[in-house]
Parts: structure tokens; sequence; C-alpha cells
């Protein structure tokens, strides 16, 4: 039993940082850079800007989550997603094999990866909004703390902040001269480099350098073209692909890495710059998908009314009503499959979605994302209030590709590539006065996006066309404007109000239009041709101009209790909202399908945060209760998305609970559960009762940590066992029996040794070690490949590290 349940008790923590003399004395007003928080224990406080001004974790009403940088350095965080794993009903949605990421937040998601599509989470680096989908993912280093708010937050975080908010702070120059250097070596070969430094430049000036490098072997082995799995009379049906470099491993990085410089000076006794600069590129092997046979499953009309895996003995390529029949992309006459079990072509995957497959369009550094931008911030105390202005500049390039059928074949290819520019202006200004705290300011932000994604199919493929391109061209030019105010009025000692508002003004024009492209010569395989194209019903798809202009409000009101010292109890009812935007499905896509609706949640939300026992144990609880109108609900129908307007509802809780129940020992454990339905889902030629995507029921994390009371080799050693666990979800909102991704759980373990010289760390871990091979994503193309693709977390993970740390 004691094993048991040691194994459930994974890590949260929405705990970190300086303790309470640091967090007491931070001021009312925003700070000019964030409170350093250094401290990993699970029980310091930490310093958070949720409100927009410097304030104590467990003295804001919102339901946060918050790791520091000791914490995810503990946690073993590389990538900005990683601590979704960590939160209460918070998971992931992923394209690309898991290499396009979002946050999904007690079930509040967008499952539209097109790239002119932002998030309903919205993901902000030091106070600046990522736009772009592709954005949210990148790599940890230098930071000093997260904060995961859950819940709408526009009225103070701009837009598209409907289902929450994740804020990353990076660690700021101080007059201190200090700095780290981490190295790490792993599984795979491994290789990762992070360091940072920093301090005065000379009076009243400060700067910081940081960086980071990754690389990593593909850990699913491809072992095409030598090994197909497919039986010798059937391997002409897979067509031919003899590209140079195709059947490479999947999985792996070829090269991360990014940069980023700050600066930070003293305009006056009173106001202070901050300027900084990154530059981040990364190349990465094609989209790691497996391929998993599956059966289309149609009613009498012929419309698709689920999916199901095929069983090792099923030979139909189609049933319908209880019958096979014939599918219209199987290369093969008649009803059956070749092999049984197997998909269109007679693939089936030798260990089920294990390390080991066969495909054929792979390649080890296919995929490339470069992101570079500028941000400035300026704070100056005014007396009466303080002044902050943001200005904001991002670049984005994304290159990216996969097999389409995950399998030996040569189908389809699916390439997507996308140019994004943003820029946002903030100015803000914040006042205390007696009993009221206030905030107000102004918003604007601008984005272009051209991006182009969709089919195409290589010279010997298996389709009827020698070859195509059938690119799906989009340009979105986006102007957002907005002012909003936020009031705090303590009516005592230990109670207050707090309203407020935003308003916006969005404005997006649109042109998109499906391309087929044939061409005879310069067939470039790896890039899309746009030209020569010809117009071809059902495959092509006029120019299509839209516009929309979208008034949006949000809203909050709430009232703060604190009955007790060290106890605060909340209720509040906020609104959050969404523009709408346009699809940009593949065709024949009807003109009156290409724009939809703005969306609407109002949560009703009452939590408790506690600090109790001499700051031994914390507890922390939440409720709520969404009310979603128009929800933009994303459907994945065969090679295309569709948004459409639906109403639903989502209501749950979660729970956090950290301690130390004797000295030396930490602890901590979260559980999130939330339930919903989205209404009306048009499946199969019905109206039905769908669940969101990738929104489990159920999530539970958990930490233990103990520190060792007597030296060991002089220095000091701590053993830590986390890990978490997520029930089912589906990827597909139709949910179809073989989208539905079964729970899964891992299990991580570290050990650190901290040298007599305490500039001196070393760590051995291994992470997911029980070796669970666990769905992370997939697409249905049962009625294409036979088959679906199927995105898996990474395998057991085993390395060392070292950091040295000085100031």
């Amino acid at each position: 039993m004691t094993g048991v349940m040691l194994s459930c008790l994974w890590g949260n923590v929405a705990h970190a940082g300086t303790g309470d003399d640091a967090a007491g004395a931070a001021p009312a007003t925003p700070a000019a850079a964030p409170a350093p928080q250094d401290a990993g224990g699970p029980l310091q406080d930490i310093v958070v800007t949720a409100q927009r001004r410097s304030q104590k974790l467990q003295d804001v009403g919102i339901a946060i989550t918050a790791f520091n940088g000791a914490q995810m350095h503990q946690l073993g965080f590389t990538s900005s997603t990683d601590l979704a794993k960590m939160a209460p009903n918070v998971a992931i949605s992923t394209s690309f094999g898991g290499q396009t990421s979002q946050f999904t937040m007690r079930g509040v998601t967008q499952s539209d990866y097109n790239d002119h599509v932002e998030s309903v989470i919205a993901v902000y680096v030091d106070d600046t909004y990522i736009a772009m989908q592709q954005g949210q993912m990148f790599g940890l280093f230098d930071v000093d703390h997260v904060e995961i708010l859950k819940g709408p937050q526009g009225t103070l975080f701009g837009r598209n902040a409907t289902g929450g908010v994740v804020n990353y702070l990076t660690k700021r120059p101080t007059d201190r001269f200090d700095g780290y250097l981490d190295a790490t070596y792993g599984s795979y070969n491994n290789v990762r480099l992070e360091g940072g430094v920093g301090g005065a430049l000379v009076e009243g000036v400060r700067g910081r350098l940081s960086g980071f490098y990754e690389r990593y072997d593909g850990y699913i082995k491809n072992t095409y073209p030598e090994q197909t799995y497919v039986p010798a009379a059937y391997q002409a049906g897979l067509g031919k692909n003899s590209l140079p470099g195709a059947g490479s491993d999947l999985g792996g990085v070829k090269g991360n890495w990014a940069l980023r410089g700050q600066i930070e000076a003293d305009l006056g006794p009173k106001t202070q710059l901050w300027i900084s600069a990154t530059y981040n590129t990364s190349v990465a092997s094609t989209g790691p998908y497996q391929n998993k046979a599956t059966v289309a499953v149609l009613d009498s009309a012929g419309n698709i009314i689920n999916a199901i895996d095929a069983a090792p003995n099923q030979t139909c390529q189609g049933i319908q009503n209880g019958q096979c029949v014939h599918m219209a992309y199987s290369p093969y006459a008649g009803t059956t499959r070749p092999v049984a079990g197997g998909d269109f072509y007679g693939y089936r995957d030798p260990d089920g979605n294990g390390p080991l497959t066969a495909s054929d369009y792979t390649f080890g550094n296919a995929n490339t994302f470069t992101n570079w931008g500028f941000s400035a911030k300026l704070t100056s105390d005014l007396g009466f209030a303080t002044l902050t202005s943001i200005s904001d500049f991002k670049h984005f390039d994304k290159d990216f590709s996969l097999d389409l059928e995950a399998g030996p074949e040569n189908q389809f290819v699916w390439h997507n590539v996308a140019n994004e520019k943003t820029f946002s202006q903030e100015l803000r200004l914040n006042g205390k006065s007696g009993g009221l705290t206030w905030v107000t300011g102004g918003y604007f932000l601008y984005v272009l996006n051209h991006s182009a994604s969709g089919l195409g199919a290589l010279p010997e493929s298996t389709y009827s066309f020698p070859a195509f391109d059938q690119p799906r061209v989009v340009k979105l030019d986006t102007k957002s404007y907005s002012a909003f105010a936020q009031v705090e009025y303590a009516v005592k000692s230990n109670l207050s109000l707090i309203g407020g508002v935003r308003v916006s003004r969005e404005v997006k024009d649109y042109d998109f239009q499906v391309l087929l492209v044939t061409p005879t010569t310069g067939l470039d395989p790896y890039h899309w041709n746009y030209s020569p194209t010809i117009s071809f019903p059902g495959f092509s798809q006029d120019l299509y101009q839209g516009h929309l202009a979208n008034t949006l409000w949000s809203w909050k009101g709430q009232i703060d209790w604190h009955p007790a010292e060290k106890v605060l109890i909340y209720a509040g009812v906020t609104q959050g909202a969404k523009s709408g935007s346009f699809n940009a499905g593949g065709p024949p896509l009807a003109v009156s399908a290409i724009p939809y609706k703005p969306e609407r949640l109002i949560s009703y939300e009452a939590g408790i945060k506690s600090t109790w026992f001499d700051r031994r144990l914390r507890f922390n609880a939440a409720g709520f209760y969404y009310d979603y109108k128009n929800y933009q609900a994303a459907q994945w129908l065969g090679a295309s998305t569709l948004i459409i307007n639906a109403d639903a509802y989502i209501y749950g809780g979660e729970a956090e609970l950290a301690a130390t129940p004797v000295n030396n020992l930490d602890m901590s454990v979260n559980l999130g559960y939330q339930t919903n339905k989205v209404k009306n889902v048009p499946v199969g030629g019905q109206l039905l009762d769908r669940q969101v995507t990738f929104a489990p029921h159920w999530t539970l994390s958990g930490l233990l940590r103990y520190s060792v009371p007597k030296p060991v080799a002089g220095g000091k050693m701590a053993f830590q066992i986390d890990g978490s666990y997520q029930s089912s979800s589906f990827q597909n909102l139709n949910n179809f029996s073989a989208n539905k991704m079964p729970g899964w759980g891992i299990m991580n373990l570290k050990l650190d040794w901290t040298a007599p010289d305490p500039r001196w760390q070393v760590s051995v871990f291994a992470r997911n070690v029980l070796n669970s091979w666990y769905q992370t994503g997939g697409f249905d193309l049962s009625a294409i490949c036979g088959c679906n693709e199927v995105a898996v977390g990474k395998p057991r993970w085993i390395g060392g590290q070292v950091r040295y740390s000085f100031r």
C-alpha cells in the first residue's frame, strides 16, 4: 500500500520563491522586474503579477499554479509545455506528433492547428503576448518563474485569455554579478547546455545574457526501406519513394538553440527602462507519427458515424450496415484489406505504436522553426500612480511536414509553412489610495499571418494523379484595440470587492484560396509548388475575401474574504470572449462555412487558499462552472479542420496540497476534475452532444522529496520521486471510438548531490522510469488510409546533469 501511495503522489506546485520577508516587501504597484525566486521548497511563497501588481500567491483570489526556476530545475522541465503535467486540470493538445503543442485548461481548448488560428489559452513571456500557436512551444532557460492562471483573464491580460493565461517571467539583470552553467547528457545521445550571466555594466545599467542548446536522436526507430512489415505480395501496392534521406528515425531534434540579451537602465531615481532581444531556431525530424489501423463505420447514406480500431482479424475496408464495403482511397478493388488487421496497403505496425515503425516520407532535419523579437518596458513612478509602457515585436517562420498515413506507403504528404509578424503596445497606470487599488490602460495588437498548408502527392505515389500539391493559402490581417480598468476596494481589513472591465474592438481581413498544382517539371518534393495551377472542382477553390469587425466585452466581479490569518475565501463571476475568425479547410468548403462567430464564456468560481501549522501545510481548492456561448468547436473531417459555433458547458474542481510533515521531507499532490458537453455537434448527419478534445476528466500529479539530514561525501543529497496521471480523452470532437486516447501515468526519479562547495551540483535522473508508451495526439484518417496517425510521448529517458553557479 505504501508503494502504491508513493507512486500516486506526484508533484505540483503552486508555490515556490522567496520567503515572507521578501514577499511582504513587494510593492503594491508593479516592480520594474520580477522578484528573484531562488528557493525550491514547496512551501516558499512566490510573488506573482496575476493582477498586474506584485502580490504573494496566497493573497490572490485566482486559481494559480506557479513554479519558480529552482522547482523547474528539480522537476526537469526543459520545454514550455512540460509544466502541464504537474498542474491540475491542465493538459496539452498536439499536432505534428507533439512538435506543435498548446495548453488546455479546465476543458477549454482549441484544436484547429492552422497557423492563423489563435489559442484560447493566452501565453505571455515577460508580459508580451505570443499570438502564433507554434510560438507557445519553446525551450525553457534562465526563467525566474511561471504563473498558470485558470479561468477567464481577459480583463487584465488582453485578448484570447478565455480559458486562462500562462505567463513566463525570465530572470532579470541585477546589480549583483551572478550566473550559472548547466550541462546534461542523456538517452538518445541527448546533449543539453544552458547558461546565463548578468550584473552591473556601469552605474545604473545592468545586463544579462543567457541561452541554451539541445539535440537528441530519434526515439522511434524507423526500419524503412529495409523492412516495411508488408508481405512481399503487396509490396508493389506501396508505390515508390526514392527521395534521398527518406526513412530517418522519428522524434529527434538536430539542433535547438536560443539566445536572450537584456539591458536594464535607470533613467532617473523613479524610472527604469528594460530592453530584451531574443532569437531561437529549431531543426527537428518530420512529424513523429505512427500508423494505427482503423475502420470507418458508415450509415446507409454513406456518412461516417464511427471509427474503430482494426481488430487482428479485421479484413473490411469499411463497414456499412454490418457489411464490408469498398473505400474510395483503397488501392485494391473489392471490399477487403490485403492483410487482416492492417491498413489499406497491408501495413501493420510491428509493436503497436511502440518504439518501432516503418514510414517512407521521414527526414531527420525536415521541420524548422525560427523566431526572433524585441521587447521594451518602461516603468516610471509618477507619484499618484506607476506608469508602465510595454512595446513588443515578434517574428515567426515555420516549415513543417509529415507523412500523412505514417506508414511505408507512398500515398500523401502534408506540408505547412507560415510567416507571422506581431506588434503590440500596452500603456498601463497602477495606483493605490487608502483602501482603493486600481489599474487602467489601453492595448493595441497587430498580427499579420501568411501561411499555406495541405496535401501533396509525390511522383510514383499510389494516388491516381502522378504528383500534385494542394496548398490552402491564407493571409490574415488582424488589428485589436482595447481599453481596460480594474479596481479593488477594501471594505474592511479582511474584506475586499473587485470589479473590472475590458472592451475590445477587433478587425480582421482574410484572403483564402485552395490551389491544385500539377507540375510537369521542376517538382520539389520537399516544398510547395504554386504553379502551374489548374481548376478542378472539389480539389481547388477560388479566392475568398472576408472582413470581420467584432466588439468584445470581458468583465469581472469578485469578493475576497480573509476569515482568519493566512486563509482567503473568494467567489466571483467573470466573462471572457474571443473574436470570430475564418476557416481554412480543404475543398469543397461552402462560402457560408468559412467565417465563424465570436465565443463567450461566463465563469462562476469559488475557492479557498490557506496555510496551516506554522507554514508546514498549504491547501488550495477551487470549484467552477463555465457557461459557453458559441464555443468555437474544431472538428477534424478526414483531411482538414472545420470550426463551428456550438453552445457548451464545463464544470469541475481542483485541489492542491503541499506539506512538510517532518523535517527534510517535502510533498505535494494535485487533483483536478472536469466534465463538459458540447451541444448539437453535426456527426454523421445527426446533431449529437460531444466532449471537447484533449480534456481528461481527471488529472493527478505529485511530488515527494527527501533531503538526507547528514552530509554524504561531504555534501548534501536529496532523493525525489514525482509523476503525473491523466484519464482518457478524445483527440477528435466526433468522439469516435478509435479516437479515444487511453489514460496514462508516468513516474520520474531524481537524485541530487550538492558539493561542499555549493556552487557545484550533480544530478542523475530517470524520466518515465516505467517506460510507458502513451498517446498524446493523433488524427482520424480511417477513410483515407484505413488508419489513424498516432503521436506518443517520450520513452524512458535516463541521464546526468552538472550545474555550476557563481556570483
